[in-house]
């Protein structure tokens, strides 16, 4: 699969690509930025609620984010889905309204793809780990 990387305004681009986020009752469309450095997937609060995702007290966690700050959040399974594949994942709801876009980070992301990134083609090319039988 082959996404361009997102203009966000004159010589700001992003690999932040399309993904569809599903709970057991509802989906969404939603961008996310492919980022190498973050150990999780992580998406805003207000995506939980919108997916009517229950978060729970006993899967509250705090994590690092970025310039060092504590941040807090919930631990939740979702399934994603990228291009044509489609998986489960557990991944952090937090407070990010303000970032406009998901994080997709090493675990449930980087460890079912192959990412290449290329800022001079402006594209990332995703592999599909998963292997299928013939």
């Amino acid at each position: 699969m082959t996404f361009k990387y997102f203009e966000f305004g004159p010589n700001i681009l992003r690999p932040v690509i399309p993904i569809i986020l599903k709970s057991s009752t509802k989906f969404m469309i939603y961008t996310a930025l492919v980022d190498s450095g973050s150990d999780n997937c992580i998406f805003s609060l207000d995506t939980a609620d919108l997916l009517q995702i229950r978060l729970r007290p006993e899967d509250k966690t705090e994590f690092i984010g970025v310039g060092k700050d504590k941040v807090k959040g919930y631990w939740a399974n979702i399934t994603l889905k990228v291009g044509n594949i489609t998986y489960e994942a557990r991944v952090i709801f937090a407070e990010m309204s303000d970032f406009g876009h998901g994080i997709l980070g090493q675990k449930g992301f980087f460890d079912h793809f192959d990412v290449k990134l290329s800022y001079n083609r402006q594209i990332i090319e995703l592999d599909s780990l998963k292997r299928t039988s013939n």
